[in-house]
């Protein structure tokens, strides 16, 4: 890693995303945690104060540490056992299938770069009865700001270290074998309609039926 993403960006984004406005999604986002929780993305652990009371245990898995100091006064405030392993994400992960009750990614999957391979082991290691929630910014559902995104995407890619804002957030992760149960799409307040397009809901192991209509759409 140089001295930018190992350094200064992730100070930037911890800055832009700890703010009560973005508490406040986390914690919807999270709200039906539970049990053993393994979250995709644990960056500087500004998940661990969302979690609710269910949660029994957090395996946070990244690719690299970043911020160690304030990671680790983090997670010993956490009032749940925290275990941290530096793992791409779409690599096999080191865990049997069917090991957790709860996955949780929050503005994680716009900068994986195998994300199709990095859900289909979220899916694996997901109990059958386990659920995916998943907070994220992806494609807008608007042609003209889609274009945008598309047009913008290059350099965000570059200066936000691997970060795509022009993804199917919805598509990639029913792609894997899920099923959306509930999705929710809105545009944050305050934030450019190309990096603010939000996808905030739940899905679980697809078993063949589909439900009908499970989303929520504001523009």
């Amino acid at each position: 890693m140089g001295i930018y993403s190992e350094h200064v960006f992730p100070r930037l984004m911890e800055s832009g995303l700890k703010g009560e406005v973005h508490r406040g999604y986390r914690r919807r986002a999270l709200a039906r945690a539970h049990g053993e929780v393994l979250e995709v993305g644990f960056g500087t652990g500004l998940n661990l104060d969302c979690y609710p009371e269910s949660v029994r245990r957090v395996t946070g898995l990244d690719p690299a540490a970043v911020l160690e100091r304030r990671v680790r006064r983090r997670v010993a405030e956490a009032p749940f056992p925290v275990e941290r392993i530096t793992l791409d994400a779409a690599d096999r992960l080191p865990f049997p299938d069917g090991h957790f009750d709860t996955v949780s990614s929050t503005w994680t999957l716009c900068s994986i770069e195998r994300l199709p391979m990095a859900l289909v082991e979220m899916r694996r290691v997901l109990k059958p009865s386990g659920e995916l929630l998943f907070l994220e910014h992806g494609r807008n559902g608007g042609r003209w700001v889609a274009r945008v995104q598309d047009a913008v995407n290059p350099l965000q890619n570059l200066v936000a270290c691997g970060c795509n804002v022009n993804r199917k957030i919805d598509e990639k992760i029913e792609g894997a074998g899920f099923r959306i149960t509930e999705l929710e799409r809105f545009i944050m307040p305050g934030v450019p309609r190309a990096l603010g397009s939000v996808y905030l809901g739940g899905a679980r192991r697809a078993s063949g039926r589909q439900l009908t209509n499970p989303q929520r759409v504001r523009r």
